[in-house]
Order: C-alpha cells, then sequence, then structure tokens
C-alpha cells in the first residue's frame, strides 16, 4: 500500500492519510481565468521525496475542460499499487503557475467529503530539463497564516485538525502572489519527467 500512502501524500489519495490537505473553498487562480495548461497534458514519471515510491500520472484534457488526472502507483514485490482520478483547473498568478485539484475516484470508488467537495491547490512548474515539480501546501505553514490573520480560513479540532482557506478570490488570489502565500509550497513533493 505504499504506492497509494504516497498517492496520498502527492496530492492525491489524501483522503487515506491521518488528515486532509489545505484546502479551498474557492480554486485559486479564479481572478485569472481557470483552464487546462496544455504543458500538463501527457504521461509523467516520477518518485516521492519521501519514499522514493514510483508514480506515474497521466494528464487528459477533460471533455468539460479542465484537466482529469489518473495516478497510478504500479504493482511491485512490496506494494500492492492503487490508482485514483482527480479533475484539475491550472491557472497563473504572475509566474507562479498552480492546479486546483478534486478528487473524482479513489480505486474505483466515487470519493466522498471534503477531497470531493472541495479544491486543493498546487504550485507547478518547469524546470530547465523539462522536468515537472510539484509542491502542496505545507499544513503548518498555512495554520500559521490563518492564525496569524495573514490569510482568512478554519482550522479543525486536535492536533491534526483540517485547513480551509476561506477567503474570497480576489483577496485568494492576492495572497499567493505575495510571499506569504508561496512561502506556503515549501519544497517539491515530487518531480517528475515526461515519458516519450
Amino acid at each position: 500500500m505504499r504506492a497509494l500512502r504516497w498517492m496520498a501524500i502527492a496530492a492525491t489519495a489524501l483522503a487515506l492519510a491521518a488528515c486532509l490537505p489545505v484546502t479551498t473553498r474557492t480554486p485559486v487562480g479564479t481572478t485569472a481565468g481557470l483552464g487546462a495548461d496544455p504543458d500538463l497534458i501527457g504521461t509523467w514519471k516520477g518518485r516521492s521525496a519521501a519514499d522514493k515510491t514510483v508514480m506515474y500520472f497521466h494528464f487528459l484534457r477533460a471533455k468539460n475542460g479542465g484537466i482529469d488526472l489518473v495516478l497510478v502507483g504500479p504493482t511491485t514485490k512490496k506494494d500492492e499499487g492503487g490508482w485514483m482520478v482527480l479533475h484539475l483547473d491550472t491557472a497563473s498568478l504572475g509566474a507562479a503557475k498552480f492546479i486546483n485539484a478534486r478528487a473524482l475516484y479513489n480505486g474505483g470508488k466515487p470519493a466522498e467529503g471534503a477531497m470531493a467537495e472541495h479544491s486543493f491547490p498546487v504550485l507547478y512548474g518547469f524546470g530547465a530539463k523539462g522536468e515537472l515539480t510539484i509542491s502542496q501546501i505545507d499544513e503548518d505553514a498555512a495554520k500559521a497564516a490563518v492564525k496569524a490573520g495573514k490569510i482568512a480560513g478554519t482550522i479543525g479540532e486536535g492536533e491534526s485538525g483540517d485547513v480551509m482557506l476561506t477567503a474570497d478570490a480576489k483577496t485568494l488570489d492576492a495572497f499567493f502572489q505575495t510571499p506569504d502565500g508561496l512561502a506556503l509550497f515549501p519544497k517539491p513533493f515530487a518531480v517528475l519527467k515526461k515519458v516519450r
């Protein structure tokens, strides 16, 4: 099940993890216009930064707009693998590129709860050699930003309480164009290479 755990960490099967990723009521980049970045389309292969589990990311144009992402963790001697489907909308705010992900299916079952109802933002970019770098919001950093009043949000009860950013579209987009907003994405959780 290591692949499924990585999908959880990698902004995917996060419903399987101890806590959800940081979610938003409004997708990041709404004021700039949501779309489907054509540079993402295709199959990408990568490893988690945490445990080096191999994953395949299949970005497909969605018929209703945006992108559908099929994530596959292959079966290995140590892992039974797994798969998940998410719907993505992309947006650019200045030089920063964002993916807003929402879970559709988890291992063949329709996704439920916050992962299906709200977006979770992911920062992405392309390197000089064409590699795709993906980073998600650090939950502790998001909690600190909400507590400090830098961005509106709610924090669930307990030490592992889930964070939801509740700011309106204009405020949210303005925040993610500032150093404080971009600092919520401290490091990549995956670097992917396109499968040719």
